[in-house]
Order: structure tokens, then sequence, then C-alpha cells
């Protein structure tokens, strides 16, 4: 089984370039990589010398950032020639919803807000498009007292919610550093902290790199695969 980490940012969104986390995400026992930053930091440094670290699988998606449904859309039309791996920055139900109703997206990220979480609508809608929900953990590194309370209370919910309508589901730090990264192992601990049972960890750590084979497939046309 391949693990992946699904959502990491390099130079200029993040501290680190691509090739540095590449170096760090292999020291720390991952198979691969995707480099997803948020579309507004799409030119990343140097973005070639990640490929040159052996052992470990390189990807580049992207994290669109929309204001609405339809600029969505169009982040979604351009993008997805592009990138083999396309994510959404979630929150709001208007940007949830249209990103779980788009057959091109491949994972919705931070799909709560505020003390909002993923609404039913989203969720059927992300199970009919086979549209992951990602779920970022770095909060429970980061904060704590009740804020962590909180956001725990949060992903809880979400987890509960993609059980229910059997959503795909991914796991990330969203590491903006080499510092950030934690190992498969942490992740796992992490995310069993978080309510996740040991399959659903192990699923999920696989996924992108199953989707990422599967969007650099090429077809010709429904059924007929170019190999």
């Amino acid at each position: 089984m391949s693990f992946f980490e699904c959502n990491l940012h390099a130079i200029p969104e993040g501290s680190d370039s691509a090739s540095r986390l590449a170096f760090a995400a292999k020291r720390l026992g991952y198979d691969g990589i995707v480099i997803s930053n948020h579309s507004c930091f799409i030119d990343i440094f140097r973005p070639r010398a990640a490929f040159k670290v052996n052992s470990i699988d390189v990807d580049f998606g992207i994290e669109i950032v929309g204001n609405n449904p339809k600029a969505l859309g169009n982040w979604i039309s351009k993008m997805r020639a592009k990138y083999a791996f396309i994510a959404i920055h979630g929150g709001s139900e208007d940007i949830n919803r249209a990103a779980c109703e788009h057959p091109d997206v491949d994972v919705l990220l931070h799909p709560e807000k505020g003390r909002r979480v993923l609404s039913i609508a989203a969720a059927r809608a992300a199970e009919h498009n086979q549209v992951a929900v990602g779920f970022d953990l770095s909060p429970l590194i980061r904060l704590r007292g009740i804020t962590r309370a909180r956001r725990l209370e949060l992903i809880k919910r979400n987890i509960i919610l993609a059980r229910k309508f059997n959503l795909q589901i991914m796991i990330t730090t969203g590491a903006r550093s080499r510092f950030d990264l934690r190992t498969p192992q942490e992740l796992r601990a992490l995310a069993e902290i978080a309510g996740f049972e040991s399959s659903e960890i192990e699923t999920a750590l696989n996924l992108p790199g199953k989707i990422l084979e599967l969007n650099k497939r090429i077809w010709l046309g429904t059924g007929v695969e170019l190999l």
C-alpha cells in the first residue's frame, strides 16, 4: 500500500521548495506527495527539481479558491487539463455544494466554517460525483484548549456524515514547510484521535495515489483508453 501526503504547499505559498518537501517526505516514509498550492500561488519555484528526488512520486495539483460557484466552475474548467489533482478550498455552503456537484473535482478540503459542517445536500452530491472529502488534521497539532476541542468536534461530525454517505476520504497536515510534515504513523495517530478507524486511515492515505493514477489515463471515448 502506498502512502501519500495530498495537500502540501511550496514556495511561494509555503516556506520550502517543492524539492525540499519531497526530500523530507521521503525521509519520513511517504511513497508520494501532491503539492497543491492555492490558486493565487500557482507559479511554484523550480517545480521540476522535485522530480529529481529518487524513490518518491511527486505530483502537482492545485487547491482552487473561488469567491462564488460560477468563478469556481470557471477555475475547474481551466485547470482540469493542466493538473492531475484538483482540490477545492471549501467553507461556505455554496462553495461546498458547487465543488461536490462537479465531477472534475477530486477532493473538497476545509468544508467546515465557523461551527458549520458539510451539509446533507453537499454530501449526497459528493457521493454521486465521487468527490472525496479532505480532513486537514493540522489544527490538532497547532491549536490548544477550547479552540482545539471545537475543531475536533467539527471533524468528528464530518466523519459521521462521510460514513453515512460512504464518501471517499483523505487526511493531510496541509504542510507549508518540512517542519509541518508528520510521518504516516504520526498522521495515523492524529486520525485515530479525530475518530477514524484503522481501515479508514489506510484507505485515506492510499487514495491520492489511486486518483492520480486514474486521472493520468488517457480516454479517447467512453470505455476506450489510449495505452
